[in-house]
């Protein structure tokens, strides 16, 4: 028998590349957008705004001799703005440390890229977190979940619709149940995802959900495994304000930084809802409503893919071919090309570009005045070192230690009368899910 690269296979040693090739995408192109925005440093319990809300409503035409009008005032109320607070947390033992300290010994240093890891991993949450409304919602539960454990899942992001329910899950991932009408938990404690639907329309977790949990609860992330957590650690109404609610009418968040949308209906940004197909007059509607409500002046659309798609459709009979380009026509545009790093989608509404983020709203279009948003930052990312140590040693009798980062912030719009949204546009949504 001959010896072959088969049969002599225990003579070889394995090649190891140096490095990770990395599987994952951390495009955040709105979060990149507010971080070049202008941030403000924060100190204190909470930030107070004034704003004006309403006229002196003292003035009228009057007849010769007629009487002067009652004295009225300017109306201001104030807006207060709360800090919000992201955490995240790494383990590695001295094992580890020691055992991948050289190229010989390991494609990547251990620690190193655990750290490394864990920045990019809160920056994807604060990601998560600007395309919501500040409430937390990660998908509403589909029909009553049973005692098993498998539980459908729609409305990703607390966004109604039946597409991709998981979408902003992962495997891994802890979650309760929260009652939609009092937030207060479910009974059960804390479940771990162990898988998702390809499509999206469910998810399995480690043990079977608890009869209490129900149709249409928030599905929340929480800190970890505990069979009696508490509200406060989970993610339930600790997420800095996102963009369903600097851009919104009531329809996700009515007490706007303490200013209730319904009483102070100036605070409303304009909503156009069951748009159905997107056409130019609609979008055109949103930004004359803007500019005539609050002198709003539109700089940037923001999308996801597929609305993006819709918006290149109500070109294709705009297209003609003459001469040599009958030989070679291209059904494609700008977008086609884009880099998947950035937002730009090459594409414009006049003069007004078209951005595009894979975690944006299904079926939305957003018009922003981005004039009157700005970031507040406590603490830009860092990681715990207030003791002058980042690592610590495990509180439990073994020899392995952990490091946690730690990323302050809240996103303001200060005058959302001046942007609009564009809902329920239809669009051939791909169920994409980001891991």
């Amino acid at each position: 028998m001959p010896a072959t690269l088969s049969t002599m296979a225990s003579l070889f040693k394995e090649t190891y590349e140096a490095g990770v090739k990395n599987q994952l995408n951390s495009s955040r192109p709105m979060l990149k957008y507010f971080e070049s925005l202008d941030t403000k440093d924060w100190t204190g319990l909470e930030h107070v705004v004034k704003v004006r809300v309403n006229r002196n409503r003292g003035v009228y035409f009057a007849a010769e001799r007629g009487a002067r009008p009652t004295a009225g005032q300017q109306r201001l109320e104030s807006m207060r703005i709360p800090m919000r607070y992201l955490y995240g947390q790494i383990e590695v033992t001295k094992q580890l440390m020691e055992a991948s300290r050289s190229n010989e010994s390991a494609v990547a240093r251990g620690l190193r890229f655990e750290m490394d890891g864990l920045v990019d991993d809160l920056r994807i949450q604060s990601q998560f977190a600007l395309w919501q409304y500040g409430v937390g919602i990660r998908c509403l539960a589909q029909g009553t979940p049973g005692t098993d454990t498998r539980m459908e899942v729609d409305a990703p992001g607390g966004v109604a619709g039946a597409t991709n329910g998981a979408r902003f899950l992962n495997e891994g991932d802890q979650i309760v149940a929260i009652v939609p009408a009092t937030g207060a938990l479910r009974a059960g404690g804390t479940r771990e995802v162990t898988a998702l639907a390809t499509d999206g329309t469910y998810v399995d977790v480690d043990a079977a959900i608890n009869t209490a949990w129900a149709d249409n609860d928030y599905i929340i992330k929480a800190y970890g495994t505990d069979a009696s957590i508490a509200v406060n650690n989970t993610d339930f109404n600790h997420l800095p304000m996102g963009m369903l609610g600097l851009v919104d009418d009531g329809t996700y968040n009515n007490s706007y930084f303490g200013l209730s949308r319904t009483s102070f209906p100036i605070m409303r940004s304009t909503i156009i809802s069951s748009v159905g197909a997107l056409s130019g007059d609609v979008i055109m509607r949103g930004i004359h409503s803007v500019r005539s409500i609050g002198k709003g002046k539109v700089s940037m659309l923001w999308c996801e893919d597929s609305v993006l798609r819709a918006y290149i459709t109500t070109t294709n009979d705009q297209r003609r071919y003459a001469g040599a380009d009958l030989l070679t026509p291209n059904t494609g545009t700008a977008a086609a090309g884009q880099d998947a790093d950035e937002s730009d989608s090459g594409l414009k509404f006049g003069r007004i570009p078209i951005h595009i983020d894979l975690d944006a709203p299904y079926g939305m279009l957003f018009g922003l005045d981005t004039r009157p948003f700005a970031r507040y930052v406590m603490n830009p990312g860092s990681w715990v070192d207030d003791d002058g140590n980042t690592l610590f040693r495990s509180a439990t009798l073994v020899d392995d230690f952990t490091a946690d980062y730690r990323l302050w912030e809240q996103f303001v719009n200060f005058q959302p009368n001046t942007s609009f949204r564009l809902e329920g546009i239809s669009s051939n949504v791909v169920a994409i899910h980001r891991v």
